[in-house]
């Protein structure tokens, strides 16, 4: 089992993490169709790559190489927001991370935990 921090960065305000700029731009022409023009601006990729790893650098792994993995949020900042705890398993045992949600849910109830604004349907 491997244990790491969900994201690499506190939780941020809705809409934070929105394109700006150059970006916001550039996502336009790629919903447009044209996939060439982002790769011949220098650095306009890599800098977005870099912040968005910088705020999911533990996700990808796991995702990448296919082992299971969940968040949970078994912390709250002062904000009143969870912060996500990510534990990885071994490939194919996905039963090991259910008997430990089971175990943790137990011991740290999070089921009826709320930010201060959420939305209900």
């Amino acid at each position: 089992m491997v244990l790491t921090p969900t994201l690499g960065l506190p939780p941020v305000v809705h809409g934070a993490l929105m394109a700006k700029g150059a970006e916001a731009a550039l996502q336009r022409v790629l919903a447009r169709g044209d996939s060439t023009l982002p790769l011949r601006l220098p650095g306009v990729i890599e800098r977005a790559v870099a912040r968005v790893y910088a705020f999911i650098p533990f996700t990808p792994v796991a995702n990448f190489t296919g082992l299971p993995s969940m968040s949970v949020p078994l912390v709250w900042n002062a904000a009143g927001l969870p912060i996500g705890t990510m534990f990885t398993g071994r490939f194919g045992d996905d039963g090991l991370l259910l008997r430990l949600a089971r175990q943790l849910e137990e011991a740290r109830p999070w089921w009826d935990r709320r930010p201060p604004l959420f939305a209900q349907s």
